[in-house]
């Protein structure tokens, strides 16, 4: 939303009470905005993915695109000290060439190390690691894992990674594992990997496939990361598969004896011929009740985009014996609400969800920021509400979600738009 200027002779003349009323005015309207704008090589362009917040209120991100050697970087950006104030942003690794370049998401550990993964025309992916450096020195990048660019069984195209507790890294990739499975193109529908610590100092990381997708009924095509709860399973959504074939939400469990095999368990099968929303996109996020909350890129209300829909924000609560019930929170219509949510879901205190859209938002397309409300009386809908609208020209959308970070603020970035069409770092409070 762009911030509402008024004339300075009138707050000049205006009562306290108005000035007051001014003041609350302008906090509205300057709800959003933008703390850095990409300019391209040597700065970072064409930033994806979620943000990693430090515990200081530092963000750090990447780009696939530009930095030194227009392979892609990793960027940070230095909280200013009080709210409002200036942002700075330092490129702190370029990567160097088209065999390992082009990263696609990034998680901070708590020592402040961060982990990412990328993927690039001579690998079908690669897991890196960046630890910070000692006494304002360079940090340090290694390249933790590499997928198999010959028979695809670990995996193709790494699509979100987490951490656990003791910093092993959990994620998945679209393609890969199993090469049965038809909804791969002969590739294999994806699989659910860890990639495990070192017991010891400059030990190796040892990657495992913990389940590999085998398409109906099964899940097929996981194009975004995993959630973990406190038991270590492992949660998130399938693109297609299932039994409609439009998507799964699944859980990959450990196994109860040690050296055993992990369990997938299709927890919901989406479908596009209901109004409960189909092909999701975007990962899964948990409140303390347990309840689960994502969104599908289609489905919903079947008058909108021609019949396929487009997209809701959905609930799964379990339920006692280890079902879960689904529910259809809120459906989008293509309009100023926004179209195909994608976005990572966060909660505040309340219970209201905040997350993204790919399109929508009425002339320009490109996209909304939103908040979904719950009901204040029990079987009331929820409420949404248009938070910012992108636009194709200042700060065009395509985000991966919103992230909390310092001053209770959201904090995103959009792959294009801004000055340079190199895309921005934005700050929204809610």
């Amino acid at each position: 939303m762009k911030l509402n200027q008024r004339a300075k002779a009138i707050l000049v003349a205006a009562s306290i009470t108005l000035l007051l009323l001014e003041g609350l005015a302008n906090a509205k309207d300057g709800a959003y905005r933008v703390i850095h704008t990409f300019t391209g090589t040597p700065d970072a362009c064409d930033a994806v993915g979620l943000l990693a917040a430090a515990g200081n209120g530092d963000l750090y991100g990447v780009a696939q695109h530009c930095g030194a050697h227009d392979a892609g970087a990793v960027f940070k950006l230095t909280a200013p000290r009080a709210a409002g104030g200036a942002w700075r942003e330092t490129v702190i690794y370029n990567f160097l060439n088209d065999d390992l370049g082009y990263p696609t998401t990034l998680v901070m550990g708590n020592d402040g190390t961060l982990y990412g993964a990328g993927y690039s025309q001579n690998s079908s992916g690669f897991i890196f690691q960046l630890t910070p450096p000692v006494g304002g020195g360079v940090w340090q990048y290694d390249v933790l894992y590499i997928f198999n660019n010959d028979n695809h069984a670990d995996g193709v195209f790494v699509e979100g990674i987490t951490l656990d507790a003791e910093g092993n890294i959990y994620g998945t990739t679209g393609l890969g594992g199993n090469p049965s499975c038809s909804w791969g193109g002969g590739l294999g529908c994806g699989v659910v990997f860890e990639l495990k610590r070192p017991t010891k100092n400059g030990g190796n990381w040892a990657f495992s496939v913990l389940y590999a997708f085998t398409g109906n009924p099964d899940a097929a095509l996981p194009v975004t990361g995993v959630t973990l709860d406190q038991k270590g399973n492992i949660y998130g959504t399938t693109n297609n598969g299932g039994t409609y074939g439009y998507g799964t939400v699944y859980r990959v469990s450990p196994p109860t004896q040690k050296g055993g095999p992990w369990t997938e368990t299709v927890l919901y099968s989406l479908d596009s011929g209901t109004n409960m929303g189909s092909n999701a996109e975007g990962p899964v996020t948990f409140d303390e009740s347990g309840n689960m909350y994502g969104t599908t890129a289609f489905g919903g209300d079947l008058n909108c985009s021609g019949g396929f829909g487009c997209g809701v924000v959905f609930e799964l609560s379990p339920q006692t014996g280890g079902t879960w019930t689904y529910t259809n929170l809120y459906s989008f219509q293509d309009g100023s609400d926004g179209a195909e949510p994608t976005g990572t879901i966060v909660i505040d205190r309340k219970g209201s969800l905040y997350s993204t859209t790919t399109l929508g938002g009425g002339g320009t397309n490109a996209g909304t920021a939103f908040k979904l409300s719950p009901p204040q009386q029990e079987g009331d809908p929820w409420t949404e509400t248009v938070l910012h609208t992108f636009k194709a020209t200042d700060d065009e959308g395509d985000t991966g979600g919103l992230i909390w970070g310092k001053w209770h603020s959201l904090y995103g970035v959009t792959y294009s738009g801004g000055k340079y069409n190199g895309g921005v770092v934005f700050e929204l409070q809610p």
